[in-house]
């Protein structure tokens, strides 16, 4: 028991290190180039299956941590950091029940479905906490409430800025211009981001059998 504690927590100091290491690997995203692709996520789903939800929480807080340690914080409040360990949260918490409930027996097919349902609620939980608060802290470089916003804020502002050509499809015409544009940019990225690294996560995940611990 005490040996397989000891490999427990040995893994989970491997599996925080391996993402530390994938997170500063990043890839912009071409639509919206401030944003930036990492695989850091494979890891944490990673820790769910090899190790247990406690584990994968401080890991991914552990993440947090080094990372503030490292680069500094990330803009006004260390925002960049806090998005990302609210990423990597919603993802474990999401994937984690996804695999508890989803009644499939072949794991290939639960897991397939579970990502999925995972990347989509990942994706609808960063757009919230960017309409509501991280975009209008970022833009007024310290902790902004969206209905603080000086200005209108919609695709084509962001688009002036970046020199982005960004468009918004018409399924988006029921919400407001600035939900318009935090939504064209954060959810498909977010989502693609999700699923590149739930993707690579099924490549790597027959790894798995020869490091479990439980």
């Amino acid at each position: 028991m005490k040996n397989n504690k000891t490999r427990e927590i040995v893994l989970a100091a491997l599996l925080t290190a391996m993402a530390l290491v994938l997170g500063v690997i990043e890839i912009p995203y071409p639509f919206a180039p401030w944003l930036q692709f990492d695989l850091s996520e494979v890891i944490i789903l990673m820790a769910i299956s090899l190790l247990s939800l406690r584990y994968t929480i401080f890991i991914i807080f552990a993440k947090f941590m080094v990372s503030i340690f490292i680069k500094g914080p990330v803009g006004p409040l260390a925002i960049g950091q806090i998005s990302a360990l609210i990423a990597s949260l919603s993802i474990a918490l999401s994937y984690y029940c996804f695999m508890k409930i989803i009644p499939f027996r072949k794991q290939i097919i639960k897991k397939g479905i579970a990502l999925v349902c995972s990347m989509s609620v990942f994706a609808l939980v960063m757009f919230i906490i960017n309409y509501y608060f991280v975009t209008p802290t970022y833009l007024m470089n310290q902790p902004t409430w969206y209905t603080q916003l000086p200005y209108i804020l919609d695709i084509d502002a962001f688009n002036s800025v970046y020199g982005t050509n960004m468009t918004v499809p018409s399924i988006l015409s029921g919400l407001s211009a600035y939900g318009q544009a935090i939504f064209i940019i954060y959810f498909p990225f977010n989502f693609l981001k999700g699923m590149i690294c739930g993707i690579v996560y099924m490549f790597v995940s027959p790894v798995e059998k020869y490091w479990k611990t439980k």
